[in-house]
């Protein structure tokens, strides 16, 4: 009974079917002008937002922070709901969360933002913390030593990643784990202040946790780290850097789009990763031409 369910599973998650490309927002913060204005210029959405017509083999991925903790945007929540149910064979929506959107869910537990509704906290509530697209993995901060274990016992159970997101949910949501912020009695695993403090320092046994890291990252077959929350200055910062992690590339996707409006990445299967932001678009000669570069890299016609 298990083997036939696992492989009515396993033919549900073949990855022969999944896209071929990931469009990557990150921290938008209630923008919905920015994430509009991004889609649009990939060519994945037309001028009202919606899906174009003719578009297959193209995830839409949103690495956190999509949301104002301070006052979530019912109108940034709803085009997500329309977007993902709208979604044309061949494509889809992955929206993950962020310590905004987790600061939210504490609140609505204290009894606030009553006005969302039942239907936008269960859509808030259900998205993933972090999701595996080829050899890239996608969440909101960095990678620590304490998350990547965890990942990596999931791995380890034969249990891939993305079908069992459930358990990463449930783990942080109403387990004894915290990801940004020090809850009492639950163990803190994602959060760093600063990074290159965090890896080149030594674990509990003396050994650098660059170098636990990349390989911690390595077993779980991952080349590619793209994830936001900490800003750059208004473009996406590349820390390909092997002192900090050995022969993995860690890319930083937060570039303020709420101050730059443009900001995404496009990220193939095996991690390739190409930006799209304005000093890209005023390098390739304006709009027109950049529009058409990243268009052809994505198959999409204009």
């Amino acid at each position: 009974m298990g083997n036939k369910q696992d492989k009515k599973q396993d033919k549900k998650h073949d990855n022969s079917k999944e896209p071929r490309f990931a469009v990557v927002l990150s921290d938008t913060d209630n923008d919905l002008r920015a994430v509009q204005y991004a889609l649009k210029i990939v060519g994945v959405c037309d001028k009202q937002g919606e899906w174009r017509k003719g578009i297959h083999g193209i995830r839409v991925i949103h690495t956190g922070d999509w949301l104002n903790k301070w006052a979530p945007s019912l109108e940034m929540i709803d085009y997500f709901m329309v977007l993902e149910r709208s979604a044309p064979k061949g494509c889809d929506l992955r929206i993950l969360n962020g310590n905004h959107e987790l600061e939210i869910l504490h609140r609505v537990e204290r009894g606030q933002y009553q006005h969302l509704g039942e239907k936008r906290v269960a859509f808030i509530r259900s998205r993933d913390l972090v999701h595996v697209f080829g050899n890239t993995l996608f969440l909101h901060g960095y990678p620590t030593l304490h998350l990547l274990r965890f990942l990596l016992q999931i791995l380890e159970e034969k249990k891939p990643l993305n079908r069992f997101n459930d358990r990463v949910r449930k783990a942080f949501y109403e387990g004894d784990h915290a990801l940004f912020r020090h809850e009492e009695g639950k163990v803190l695993m994602g959060n760093i202040k600063r990074a290159r403090l965090y890896y080149h320092g030594c674990s509990h046994d003396g050994e650098k946790r660059n170098a636990k890291i990349s390989k911690l990252l390595k077993e779980l077959d991952i080349h590619t780290v793209v994830h936001g929350h900490r800003p750059n200055i208004l473009v996406q910062k590349d820390e390909a850097i092997e002192m900090d992690t050995p022969g993995i590339r860690i890319v930083n996707n937060d570039n303020q789009p709420k101050k730059s409006l443009l900001g995404a990445a496009i990220v193939d299967r095996k991690g390739e990763v190409v930006f799209v932001n304005a000093r890209e678009m005023y390098w390739q000669g304006g709009e027109q031409k950049f529009k058409k570069k990243i268009r052809e890299i994505l198959g999409v016609h204009s």
